[in-house]
């Protein structure tokens, strides 16, 4: 390992151990984080140069000065990938898909407070801010960051706006039937949703909304639909707020429908060049698999994809669609927010 992983960009946070209060960095090139669906095991190259270090080194070593990355935060199963790959064409933009050590730090974050949290809030404020410095430093030729979050982290998009006062995020997120249908045609999407619903019930809950709900009274489905409600929520909260001109809502479906007026729009909000544009329009993510590029799979695949999966689930879907339904009937002002 360099004998300066703190402090050379070619060494990423790759994992953080609270327990042992360590963290692992390792030397990814350009190459591989472009290709890298997630910063995770599945990204490891092999014979990759790394080790650990003391969770404390890094917190007293100084920061390097960086504009802040942009970041992509979604609700899961919802074309974030794709959005995170299309935006690799911009020749400046340096996509980090789903760091690993982001969705340790999300996971943290809400027992903070707590006596059992093995971060103080202060260590955990630093520890963000350090992380995001770290993905803010892109190899060349790339000289901007996109950090495309896990579902599970949206949790930090307020402690991030508050901490990166450059930082501008786009919030993607897609209507309910067609969201349910994407999970519903993988199980394992459905589990991967489903295992958010308790911080998301939660969250809810905080709100004022759905007080009588429990999870163990509720199909996955169901769990799933409280799951897009309480994102919705989130996110509307989110873009009517006080960082709200620094955040950009955007909704899948209409980047599939009208690319280059929603491609135009983001390009703005994360000041890149229009004129790279035609390049992301043409980019070969369209027609790939995001999360494995060797298999082909276009708009056409997946909407014939997602009429299957709503006709053989619906009454799945419709179990989702009755829940998110009596609660906008108890909340009547929330149908604006949830379109």
């Amino acid at each position: 390992m360099s004998p300066s992983p703190l402090t050379d960009p070619e060494f990423l946070p790759f994992k953080l151990d609270l327990v042992g209060r360590r963290v692992l960095w390792l030397r990814l090139t350009a190459v591989q984080r472009r290709e890298a669906a997630f910063l995770d095991d599945r990204a490891l190259p092999a014979n990759v140069d790394g080790g650990w270090l003391p969770l404390d080194t890094w917190l007293a070593t100084p920061a390097a000065v960086a504009s802040p990355a942009a970041a992509i935060f979604h609700i899961g199963h919802c074309g974030s990938t794709l959005l995170s790959r299309v935006l690799d064409a911009w020749p400046q933009v340096q996509g980090l898909r789903e760091p690993l050590p982001l969705r340790t730090l999300a996971e943290a974050w809400p027992a903070l407070a707590q006596p059992e949290s093995r971060l103080s809030p202060d260590e955990a404020g630093r520890l963000l801010q350090a992380a995001w410095t770290r993905w803010s430093q892109p190899l060349p030729p790339a000289t901007r960051s996109v950090v495309k979050a896990t579902s599970s982290c949206n949790g930090l998009i307020a402690p991030l706006l508050e901490s990166q006062p450059g930082m501008r995020a786009v919030l993607l997120d897609i209507p309910l039937r067609p969201y349910l249908a994407t999970l519903l045609k993988s199980p394992g999407s459905v589990l991967d949703a489903a295992s958010a619903a308790g911080e998301r019930l939660r969250d809810l809950q905080a709100r004022g909304i759905g007080e009588d709900l429990a999870l163990h009274g509720l199909s996955l489905p169901q769990q799933c639909a409280l799951g897009w409600l309480a994102e919705r929520l989130r996110f509307d909260a989110l873009a009517g707020g006080e960082h709200a001109a620094r955040v950009l809502r955007v909704d899948f479906e209409a980047l599939l429908a009208q690319p280059e007026a929603t491609l135009h729009a983001i390009a703005a909000h994360f000041v890149l060049a229009p004129g790279g544009v035609p390049a992301a329009l043409a980019a070969p993510a369209w027609g790939r698999y995001s999360k494995a590029q060797a298999h082909d799979y276009g708009r056409d695949d997946r909407a014939h994809d997602l009429a299957l999966a709503a006709e053989r689930h619906r009454d799945e879907i419709a179990q989702g669609v009755a829940l998110v339904e009596s609660l906008l009937q108890r909340h009547p002002a929330l149908r604006a927010i949830t379109g």
